[in-house]
């Protein structure tokens, strides 16, 4: 059986679909709302409400969650991105009501007391000093940043150390009821469920909730691309992070990205990997990837390599672009690669977290479940003339962002990206 949905009265949307071969039941209340609805001056905040939502309830204390939790053998955690917040959790299927109970309890019913909001400030604060000290994500944030330029987009979904500081409750009580209207509310289920059951424990529990409608909140496409960036830092490793533009979430050619972003770079058989790991042993760690949001996207390349090889492993990132505009492959089939597409995709349906997070977002940036088989004959539709004209289109020097993170300097990355 697919996906069944209902919509509460008030516009919130309950999406579940069963799966009796598992004892799992994955369940997520998914918003949309992330850091790129941070009001202006208080970025971050999307972030901070997501941590603040488990410092207690008026029935449960943070330690009374965190023990029922484990007294379930469950798993309960959540996260922001760029455009939606995500509050879930994963237990046995007899778990069920309680699982549903708990996590309602914490978006529901949070205190966002002062003193655990001046606590939680401190645990952030120290989460953007881990990521500074984690040299890939950072790159990627910075990469970010320059891409996007000074827009919201462009902002680290954690907010920086003045703006987390000034946080206070009414912040966080002001961004609730500013951007966690119950039509950008997707509840979606998946596992060893019963979706009237699903929908009677969740009914009881959000009818009443009510909050002003904002679905329909604008979106300034940002400026993207151009320019190079170098951050000296005392590391083993420069991380370089080089990208272009990328599929909006909607975007038709959006099957196309996907295809050569697996060709260029997504995994060990991609043309970076085997160009610069496996044939010239100049990294440990290279890949491309997507990022695709509501109105834009980035398709992006990661490399870590030593401080004597930056030139060349970018020198070798811009090759393989050019071999794309020529329609040269190394030697990948397309019909391997669409395969491989195809293993990722169904084998991520086996998890129930995993398949509950597509269902979300699916709901939220469609309207509606996309099948997987209707993706696998979108892939197997996309051609090699298809890719050498993406490749075309987006790899052109002056769209192109560079950004360096480690013992390098500006002048170094000058010239070592010829398109």
């Amino acid at each position: 059986m697919g996906p069944q949905t209902t919509v509460l009265d008030n516009g919130i949307r309950i999406v579940t679909e069963s799966n009796p071969n598992v004892r799992s039941v994955s369940l997520g209340i998914w918003v949309k709302a992330g850091s790129r609805h941070d009001p202006s001056g208080s970025e971050g905040i999307a972030h901070f409400t997501e941590h603040v939502m488990f410092k207690g309830t008026k029935r449960r204390t943070a330690l009374q969650i965190a023990k029922e939790i484990d007294a379930l053998g469950g798993i309960l955690n959540a996260h922001t991105a760029k455009e939606h917040s995500a509050y879930y959790i994963k237990v046995l299927d007899e778990h069920l009501g309680k699982a549903i109970d708990v996590l309602s309890d914490i978006f529901l019913n949070s205190e966002f007391k002062p003193e655990e909001i001046e606590k939680e400030k401190n645990v952030v604060l120290q989460e953007i000093r881990m990521t500074e000290d984690t040299p890939d994500d950072y790159v990627a944030e910075l990469f970010s940043m320059a891409f996007f330029h000074n827009t919201p987009l462009g902002v680290s979904i954690l907010g920086s150390p003045p703006t987390v500081k000034g946080f206070t409750r009414d912040h966080v009580i002001s961004f609730i009821d500013q951007a966690y209207s119950p039509n950008a509310i997707v509840i979606a289920g998946v596992g060893n469920l019963d979706h009237a059951r699903v929908v009677d424990l969740l009914r009881s529990r959000f009818k009443s909730y009510n909050r002003a409608h904002n679905h329909n909140r604008e979106l300034t496409t940002p400026p993207m691309g151009g320019g190079c960036l170098a951050r000296h830092k005392d590391l083993e490793q420069v991380h370089i992070a080089l990208g272009t533009q990328g599929p909006k979430v909607t975007d038709n050619k959006r099957w196309a990205y996907v295809v050569l972003n697996t060709v260029l770079g997504g995994g060990m058989s991609s043309m970076l990997f085997q160009e610069a790991r496996e044939k010239l042993g100049i990294v440990y760690s290279i890949y491309s990837y997507l990022s695709a949001y509501e109105d834009c996207g980035v398709l992006a390349v990661y490399a870590g390599t030593s401080d004597d090889h930056v030139s060349q492993t970018i020198e070798v990132i811009g090759a393989q672009a050019r071999r794309l505009k020529q329609g040269d492959f190394a030697g990948l089939k397309l019909e391997d690669v669409r395969e491989q597409i195809k293993g990722h995709l169904l084998l991520a349906r086996e998890s129930t977290e995993s398949r509950m997070a597509t269902l979300a977002k699916n709901v939220i940036y469609y309207g509606r479940d996309v099948p997987v088989d209707e993706v696998i004959e979108k892939i197997n539709s996309v051609r090699a003339q298809d890719l050498v004209e993406l490749a075309e289109e987006i790899f052109v020097e002056d769209n192109m962002t560079l950004v360096a993170l480690g013992k390098v300097e500006d002048f170094q990355l000058k010239g070592c990206l010829a398109l």
